[in-house]
């Protein structure tokens, strides 16, 4: 089941987390209010429908919108970054059209290290990242900290 990245370039940057919580738990944390609220919020809107957005105030000059463009419960969707930010010191100035795609995989016994875990594993794929980009590696490492440090406990503390 650990299967390697797919439709991943030069543009592009995946995320794996395993998480001890159940395969709906995971997914509502992606996609509800409530959800969203615990690990990356505030959230403002959390739409479901293809077009609708997914609205974050974190506190800059005007909400994070992120555009749903695909949604296929329980196992993906997709938000397009629909905001716009031209101060090039915020690193959200880089990431207007990007995608983030999750795909969350159904729990099932996976094994690390030769230690089973029975865990759903969840993917996110962030591409649409300009060649030359200056936050790239910056915006990569906070992710990766956000869904292990954030995501990841919010769902094991609450499932």
């Amino acid at each position: 089941m650990n299967e390697p990245p797919t439709d991943i370039d030069a543009t592009a940057a995946e995320h794996a987390v395993w998480i001890a919580a159940d395969h709906e738990a995971v997914f509502a944390a992606l996609t509800t209010l409530d959800g969203l609220n615990g690990w990356w919020g505030p959230a403002t809107a959390a739409s479901t429908a293809i077009g609708g957005h997914v609205v974050f105030d974190h506190g800059l000059p005007s909400p994070m919108r992120m555009e749903i463009a695909t949604f296929d419960p329980p196992s993906r969707v997709t938000w397009r970054f629909a905001s716009t930010y031209d101060d090039p010191d915020n690193p959200a100035s880089e990431w207007t059209d990007q995608t983030f795609a999750w795909r969350v995989e159904p729990r099932a016994e996976r094994t690390l290290l030769g230690h089973p875990m029975d865990v759903t594993v969840v993917r996110m794929t962030n591409a649409g990242w300009p060649a030359t980009g200056r936050w790239r590696g910056f915006c990569t490492t906070a992710w990766g900290a956000t869904l292990d440090g954030r995501l990841k406990p919010f769902l094991e503390e609450h499932s």
